[in-house]
């Protein structure tokens, strides 16, 4: 049945059924590819933000196709190159530090480190309030012992595992780029579409359109550039402390995206075994730098990469990230923040559509 401009407009049961069918195969579509959603996600984000320079390299190379190709080589160079030299430098750093570490157990320096005062009153501490059978039968420096010397080993032997898991990281990648190809060229003809079939004006769904890319920008900036700035500081601190910088400056690159811990999870333990193992002086610097360097990066950066072009307070970008995480995990980064400055959006235009009569209510 079709429905003409002009014509009687209610819905009949027909209509319904063609909602239900519609659903069904919306839902039918989702199962199908919901593995592959992340890659498309970001692909289709990736299109957004990325139009100007599309549009910048499609006057410069008349053919869409190739223009859309040559963005896709940029994006590759700038992503794969890198992220592959970064993980080589971590495996190889990481295999070094864990092999020293054994190195610097075998030559006694352990049984040293278990003698300071300050580690056998802790110790005895342990002994004396905690239960008997935590610590029956237990050699703590056979254990450490142990782990150190074969941490090497592991992750040698695990090499294979990573370099799987690096497969399927770059799999996707790839998926994305491959999506990213065909929606970079008719995303503008795409949207049309999608906001055709929205029954919103074409006002809000520039609104919404708007709203997706800066905070898409916004959110994928910050988390990045945030994440690079406290790698790097963290960096610097650990090669002056005289341990490995590059290594444990990626993973403090990489901590820094956990929530409410963040890369305190990594220069804690590093300033706490500087201090047993009678290095106070670096133990401090190292403490007062992640403090007032490391923790200050996260405390500026991320909101003013956030809150400038997204219109949320701190209070509720905050919430969006650690709620973003806590759903769907490191992509929640991205999904937080837009998920909740969509959801602003759609209230604004929920005022604007009923202004007159919420403010009738309001006068009641």
């Amino acid at each position: 049945m079709k429905v003409q401009s002009g014509q009687n407009k209610n819905l009949n049961i027909s209509h319904y059924f063609l909602f239900l069918l519609i659903t069904l195969a919306i839902f039918a579509c989702y199962k199908m590819i919901y593995i592959y959603l992340n890659p498309v996600i970001f692909a289709i984000i990736l299109a957004i933000i990325t139009n100007p320079l599309y549009q910048w390299t499609r006057k410069k190379i008349k053919n869409k196709n190739l223009a859309a190709f040559f963005l896709c080589i940029v994006l590759t160079l700038v992503i794969i190159i890198p992220f592959l030299l970064i993980i080589s430098s971590v495996i190889t750093q990481g295999i070094v530090f864990f092999n020293s570490t054994s190195a610097w157990i075998n030559a006694g320096n352990l049984e040293k480190f278990l003698e300071l005062p300050v580690i056998s009153k802790c110790l005895i501490f342990l002994e004396k309030h905690m239960a008997d059978s935590l610590f029956k039968n237990i050699d703590v420096y056979s254990i450490l012992l142990n782990l150190s010397s074969h941490a090497g080993e592991f992750l040698v032997n695990q090499s294979g595992y990573i370099i799987k898991n690096i497969s399927s990281v770059i799999g996707k990648f790839f998926l994305m780029i491959f999506v990213f190809f065909f929606v970079v060229q008719e995303q503008k003809r795409l949207f049309n579409y999608i906001f055709h079939l929205i029954p919103l004006c074409s006002e809000h769904e520039n609104m919404i359109i708007e709203k997706i890319k800066t905070v898409s920008k916004s959110a994928l900036l910050g988390s990045i550039v945030t994440s690079l700035a406290q790698g790097i500081a963290g960096g610097i601190a650990f090669a002056i402390c005289g341990l490995p910088g590059f290594f444990w400056g990626a993973v403090m690159s990489f901590a820094s995206l956990i929530p409410m811990v963040g890369t305190a999870l990594i220069w804690i333990p590093a300033s706490l075994f500087l201090f047993f193992i009678g290095a106070w002086k670096y133990a401090v610097f190292m403490i007062i730098w992640s403090i007032f360097i490391v923790g200050m990066i996260d405390n500026f950066v991320r909101p003013v990469f956030m809150k400038g072009s997204s219109d949320m307070n701190t209070l509720v970008i905050f919430l969006s990230i650690i709620g973003g995480m806590n759903l769907f995990g490191l992509s929640g980064l991205l999904y937080g923040p837009l998920i909740f400055a969509l959801t602003m959006v759609l209230l604004y235009i929920y005022d604007l559509e009923f202004h007159s009569f919420l403010k009738n209510q309001d006068s009641l």
